[in-house]
């Protein structure tokens, strides 16, 4: 499976900017990113730093091999004297064992946590040189295998000896080798003993050892043959170490690669997608969906209908716009003692459940194509804010003033108009029967009464003014719903927001830039 492609960072960033970065990716990733992945990011974080502390000037090697190996018969023959007891136990046998060549700092053996130090002459070409002699790595006691574990992971630079009789060991190559194949320019293969086998058995033994390294990923290690008991191949063995100590890069190289590895360990957790916000239709999409739940919809229907109701009673005929009185208000139920109106929904388990599917969906849209542990802490955010969304959207509507008893000002001339009209209806009536009670003359327009036409003007001049409020007050039912619409979804955006919204971009930042560090890492 090809890894994901990551931003470039610059060339050859400093080492100390790239340990920064594995930190930082490091702290993000907590609780996201596999956990061991972490702690090695961690921990390797922590190494270098420490280790970037000391003297540049001192390469720590490590000699490293299995029970037999002659490895600490090679360590005094490195040393030219008797420092490990070789053939026996050792009197601190889960101890590493240090020879120091020239002026080391005690807190390099400290962070080290190597105690039995003995110093060689300095001056020389090993100058520089700290050289431990290791447990046995396939020792039978744990305590041997685990300091073995610890101090690979801290030298600068590590020697196998290998003997002919395990040099194929699978354990060794599959447990040691193999994981530590990038570490090949800090790394030497020796095969000791090599005084044991005839020159055509060594010769055999050296190939198939060879082929084995290749196919671990160390065909470039150097590979040596080395006696400890006939001198064979120590001088070049001395000279090896003293190329790695006079380079004084193998603790670069080593922590270079550290880093690298650490970095690697959490690209299982680096995705193509580094969306940095919730898109807009995401977003529109859950606030359509909190809308409906909060009752927005009915709020607004509401102002319609009793602005259009109320509308009705103020410019109608007045001899029949009474009737809107006995109609029920549709604010009645969503009208608090304060005179706002509360919201209908979000309390219902109808409600709830459409809010619960809505942030499900916001969480997997916003989590697409991201490792599980990221898409987890995505989806974990989107219903964080769950339980106080209710509350919030409650507290943000209810400061909402929707005017609905504010009437408009031309209501009340359209009223004034329509009482006139009445008056002008009920005096022509007066004066139509005094008329016929007073027989009074009858005055008339082209043989037609002129009570009577006025009283039939009044009646048709009223029907048509009521007409034109009805259609008017259409006009202005719709544009406060609309009004209304406007400033209950901007609460309702305002509040999701805050408190989904925000939350899900913060992890979706968080990734960003875990993503970037882990580049810059590597």
């Amino acid at each position: 499976m090809r890894a994901p492609r990551l931003p470039e960072a610059p060339p050859a960033a400093p080492l100390a900017a790239r340990v920064k970065s594995l930190s930082e990716a490091a702290d993000l990733a907590v609780g996201r990113s596999d956990e061991a992945a972490v702690a090695e990011a961690k921990r390797v974080a922590s190494q270098v730093d420490r280790r970037l502390a000391f003297s540049g000037d001192h390469t720590v090697v490590a000699l490293a091999g299995a029970t037999g190996s002659g490895k600490s018969s090679l360590f005094n023959a490195v040393a030219g004297q008797q420092l490990a007891r070789s053939g026996v136990r050792r009197p601190t046998t889960d101890t590493a064992m240090a020879a120091c060549w020239g002026d080391v700092p005690r807190d390099l053996l400290d962070w080290l946590d190597v105690t039995e130090k003995h110093a060689m002459d300095g001056g020389g070409p090993l100058d520089g040189l700290v050289l431990l002699d290791l447990p046995d790595h396939d020792s039978t006691q744990t305590s041997h295998r685990t300091e073995v574990d610890r101090l690979v992971k801290l030298v600068d630079a590590i020697v196998w000896v290998l003997d002919p009789q395990k040099y194929a060991d699978a354990a060794l190559h599959e447990r040691y080798l193999r994981p530590l194949a990038d570490y090949a320019d800090v790394m030497v293969i020796v095969l000791n003993q090599a005084d044991l086998l005839p020159p055509a058995d060594l010769a055999a033994a050296m190939a198939d050892l060879r082929a084995l390294l290749a196919a671990d990923g160390l065909g470039q290690a150097p590979v040596l043959t080395t006696s400890a008991l006939t001198g064979l191949g120590i001088d070049q063995l001395r000279d090896r170490l003293a190329k790695l100590a006079a380079a004084k890069r193998s603790a670069a190289q080593r922590l270079q690669i550290d880093v690298s590895h650490a970095a690697r360990g959490m690209l299982g957790d680096v995705s193509r997608n580094r969306r940095r916000a919730v898109s807009d239709e995401a977003r529109a999409k859950v606030l359509a969906a909190l809308d409906e739940a909060a009752g927005v919809p009915q709020v607004v229907g509401a102002v319609n209908q009793a602005t259009r109701q109320r509308g009705a009673e103020a410019t109608g005929w007045p001899v029949i716009s009474w009737i809107n009185r006995l109609k029920p208000d549709p604010l009645r139920r969503l009208r608090g003692t304060s005179g706002v109106v509360t919201m209908p929904g979000m309390d219902g388990a109808v409600a709830q459940s459409r809010v619960s599917a809505a942030l499900r969906d916001l969480g997997a849209e916003a989590s697409a194509d991201l490792p599980a542990g990221w898409a987890g802490a995505v989806k974990r955010a989107a219903s964080s804010g769950q339980a106080e969304l209710a509350p919030s959207l409650d507290a943000a509507l209810a400061k909402v003033d929707l005017g609905v008893d504010a009437p408009h000002g031309w209501w009340r001339v359209m009223r004034v108009i329509q009482w006139v009209l009445i008056g002008v209806v009920v005096g022509a009536l007066v004066w139509a029967v005094l008329i016929g009670f007073l027989g009074l003359p009858r005055p008339t327009w082209r043989g037609l009464s002129w009570p009577l036409l006025i009283i039939g003007a009044g009646l048709v001049l009223g029907v048509i003014v009521a007409l034109i409020c009805h259609a008017a007050v259409g006009v202005s039912a719709r544009r406060r719903a609309g009004a209304a619409s406007t400033v209950l979804r901007r609460q309702v955006a305002d509040v999701v927001d805050a408190t989904v919204i925000a939350p899900i971009n913060a992890e979706l930042d968080r990734y960003g830039r875990f993503v970037g560090a882990v580049a810059r890492a590597l």
